[in-house]
């Protein structure tokens, strides 16, 4: 076995622990993952790109943040199979969590995931910068956690929603944690039409993806350069990290 990724897990759920979820991954035990200080199991699937994220989030911590506030409402984009707002929920219980995940296989495990918590919502659709249709692909052939969806207003078969027409959707005044893993379509979200929503976020964690589609960090900036007058930024792994100082 490979002693970097097996000390990986020793280090951070110690040896008993950290052994035992190491060998349950490594032999495609995923059907009831427990790990320490998680309320409920969490289901991954075989032979995808779900054990590679639960090592972002469970094992990296690359949403290890440190919050000056206590969140209300949390808004997970791009929420995948919900390793994200797992993490959330055990740490703000209390909050409403609203995921939006475009693909329907995705949702149903990210159903399963986040059964066991309360206030939870999910909407199967694509975050936009306008209501419409969207097609999904496999672009880059990087499996379930980077399919990209672009427009076809015509024959588009998953739903596009704004994030205005969300928070008018639940009756939100404002958004305390967006989280955005949107895989390029960022660039068209902080694009046009996010006048009126953005000033109400108080913070964006957002992967952006220059890498796969130039401008999406110059296009980002801009949109908070011309929305907000006063915040922070900050970088936390792979994730950019901006906080609305307006709204403390």
């Amino acid at each position: 076995m490979k002693f970097s990724r097996v000390s990986n897990f020793i280090d951070k759920y110690g040896i008993l622990k950290g052994i035992g979820l190491y060998l349950d991954i490594k032999f495609g035990r995923l059907s009831k993952i427990t790990v320490p200080g998680i309320k409920a199991p969490i289901f991954l699937r075989k032979d995808t790109t779900d054990v590679a994220m639960f090592d972002q989030v469970f094992l990296h911590d690359d949403y290890k943040i440190d919050f000056s506030f206590e969140p209300k409402v949390i808004v997970d984009a791009g929420a995948n199979v919900g390793l994200f707002s797992i993490l959330m929920k055990n740490r703000f219980p209390e909050a409403k969590i609203i995921c939006i995940e475009p693909n329907k296989e995705n949702c149903e495990v990210l159903k399963k995931n986040l059964s066991p918590y309360h206030n939870v919502e999910i909407v199967n659709a694509g975050v936009w910068n306008s209501i419409t249709k969207l097609n999904i692909f496999d672009k880059y052939n990087a499996g379930f956690s980077a399919l990209v969806v672009e427009e076809d207003a015509v024959d588009g078969g998953v739903d596009a929603i704004t994030i205005d027409s969300l928070m008018q959707t639940y009756g939100l005044e404002r958004i305390d944690i967006l989280k955005i893993d949107i895989e390029t379509s960022e660039k068209e979200l902080f694009l046009e039409n996010y006048e009126q929503w953005l000033p109400k976020i108080r913070m964006i964690i957002i992967e952006l993806h220059d890498w796969l589609k130039p401008g999406c960090s110059r296009v980002f900036f801009e949109a908070i350069n011309k929305t907000i007058k006063n915040y922070s930024y900050s970088v936390s792994n792979e994730n950019t990290i901006v906080e609305n100082k307006d709204l403390n």
